[in-house]
């Protein structure tokens, strides 16, 4: 017993997530070289979603783009497994306020 390894506390919760969880302290993003892909996604998602890949690898910036992509361009959306959805049946909206920050970005599939 005296190795056993603690996985519930009641001040802590779960210890099992927090030794899991990256941290989001992360390195700043250099907009410049940021080369985002962008995908126009209809099945399997129940409408019409534009998906925003090749992300870097700081979540708050990534959260942070993803709010303002969907205030800017007024429709839902999210911010998981490292890509941005945004509920939007055309591309326009979206690129418009990617070259309005500077960022560089490309279409893929079809």
């Amino acid at each position: 017993m005296k190795d056993a390894k603690l996985v519930w506390s009641d001040s802590e919760g779960d210890l099992r997530k927090k030794s899991e969880k990256k941290s989001d302290a992360q390195t700043p993003v250099n907009e410049k070289d940021v080369l985002l892909k962008l995908r126009r996604l209809t099945a399997g998602k129940g409408r019409v979603v534009i998906e925003i890949s090749n992300l870097p690898s700081n979540n708050e910036w990534c959260k942070k783009l993803a709010s303002d992509l969907k205030k800017s361009t007024g429709v839902g959306g999210t911010f998981k497994n490292e890509i941005i959805e945004i509920h939007s049946p055309t591309m326009d909206k979206i690129t418009a306020y990617l070259d309005k920050k500077e960022l560089k970005w490309k279409k893929t599939g079809g």
